[in-house]
């Protein structure tokens, strides 16, 4: 079985490099094409996502859950792996069908139907890309790898090729490049583990993975529905510049976030697992050390972005968002309460076939979402929005450990938080000062990062936190191992 420390590593490797892209290009990109192509992009981009979000019908999710459960019973394992497979390709006729439905009665997308048919390549490319797979089989070598060499040449290519804001289809091409290249890397590496011509055709049974699926779709739809759903309405109630500057603030947020949430990729195989075979010790204490990462990361990095909001936003989109900097206010807190929602609803709950719970909880978090959409779009164009989206994944952390509360492992005494949130404290008193010392916000943005990330981790290293210890020491013995 590969360690989980080393695939916590090689995933959060995954996971910076995703970082790197958007890092590197988003400025490059928001300056060339500006708000408005931001915006339609964007705007696109979330109707096919819903579309995706149908097609896959929660499958990758509870792939990932079957795939770690019978990994050692190869023969059932693959034959589980091709009746997914093909009830994916099922599905993703059904989505082209309505792709070209929307394409042709519905202005608002007909007036871009070009970029929409672009954009709807992910569609086929991520129901055949079998990422769960190799989430499910622990292989996040492979996928660490692959990913690391399609984001180069898909960041090479925008530079290449995207040269003005009459660029937008090529720019759709490289956005949805990323997906077709790391989903048709992920099928044709597939033969190394599954050899189709072995199948018995005749014995898969296709249909009985839709019903234990829509748990996962349930869940999924009502999440997207105050991911996406701000997106789309933002579009239709406001236009594509609302899009824009609501997008630039959320993804600063999202980039960061992505690093905080990311644990759960790694963690959902091997907690199934642990559940499967009767490990629930060793369970809670995976479940206690994930939550206390999550807490150690994401104080200081939601602190940090909104006491810098105003230089992040300049640096990374350009003067022309400042109308971005509210969002990003409100949207910071989001990658405590996902990060933590993520523990409890798909570390702990979901493992334990709880799903209901989670859907009930996102239920609560899309309700308030769309009512407060419908009520402060109208008045706060993208700053309403994001207000929308903190409320609703307060609600849903809120409701997730109040009726979840007896199958979390672990006591909030175990955590032991309270010197993260002492060292958030003193870093943004320093960050506070250097914000008032100096005016250039590249002087502003890197003395706070390197100050205050300083006294962050200097505090918990005075406090001999086992968490950050337990990191430090892993990294050096990879090191003296690959030496």
């Amino acid at each position: 079985m590969p360690s989980l420390k080393g695939n916590v590593i090689l995933n959060y490797i995954n996971v910076i490099t995703g970082i790197i892209f958007p890092v590197i290009t988003f400025p490059y990109v928001s300056r060339i094409l500006l708000s408005d192509g931001i915006g339609v992009v964007n705007f696109l981009t979330s109707i096919v996502n819903y579309i995706v979000l149908f097609t896959c019908l929660g499958i990758p999710m509870y792939a990932v859950k079957e795939i770690a459960k019978y990994r050692d019973n190869i023969p059932l394992r693959n034959k589980i792996a091709v009746e997914i497979i093909t009830l994916s390709l099922v599905l993703c006729i059904l989505g082209y069908v309505a792709v070209w439905a929307l394409a042709e009665f519905v202005p608002r997308i007909s007036t871009d139907a070009t970029l929409f048919y672009i954009l709807s390549l992910s569609i086929l490319f991520t129901g055949i890309g079998v990422n769960w797979f190799y989430q499910g089989i622990e292989d996040f070598k492979f996928i660490t790898i692959r990913a690391v060499i399609v984001r180069t040449l898909m960041a090479l290519s925008l530079f290449l090729f995207v040269k003005d804001k009459n660029d937008l289809l090529i720019y759709g091409a490289i956005t949805v490049g990323s997906t077709v290249g790391n989903n048709f890397i992920n099928f044709v590496h597939l033969r190394k583990y599954i050899h189709f011509a072995q199948i018995k055709w005749k014995q898969l049974h296709i249909t009985r993975h839709i019903k234990p699926a829509i748990h996962i779709f349930a869940f999924n739809l009502i999440t997207s529905i105050y991911i996406n759903l701000n997106t789309v309405m933002l579009g239709f109630l406001q236009g594509d510049k609302a899009v824009g500057l609501y997008t630039a603030g959320y993804k600063v947020a999202y980039i960061i976030l992505t690093v905080v949430a990311s644990l759960g990729v790694v963690m959902i195989p091997r907690c199934s697992n642990l559940i499967e075979t009767g490990k629930f010790k060793e369970f809670g204490e995976v479940i206690v050390k994930a939550t206390r990462l999550v807490i150690c990361m994401a104080l200081p990095a939601m602190t940090g972005l909104m006491l810098l909001a105003t230089p992040v936003i300049t640096i990374f989109c350009g003067e022309m968002f400042a109308e971005s900097i509210p969002v990003l206010y409100w949207t910071a807190p989001i990658i405590l309460f996902i990060g933590l929602s993520n523990v409890i609803g798909l570390q702990v709950l979901y493992p334990q076939n709880k799903e209901n719970i989670v859907i009930w909880s996102t239920l609560g978090g899309a309700v308030f979402n769309l009512i407060l959409n419908l009520i402060l779009i109208p008045l706060l164009a993208e700053v309403g929005a994001a207000i929308a989206t903190f409320v609703a994944e307060l609600v849903v952390l809120i409701i997730q450990v109040i009726f979840g509360r007896k199958y979390i492992p672990f006591k909030l005494k175990d955590i032991r938080c309270g010197q993260y949130l002492l060292a958030t404290v003193a870093m943004s008193v320093f960050v506070f000062f250097i914000m008032r010392s100096f005016d250039d916000i590249w002087v502003q943005t890197a003395a706070s990062v390197l100050v205050g990330g300083g006294i962050y981790l200097g505090y918990l290293l005075y406090k001999k936190d086992d968490i950050l210890f337990s990191v430090i020491n892993f990294v050096l013995k990879k090191g003296k191992s690959d030496e």
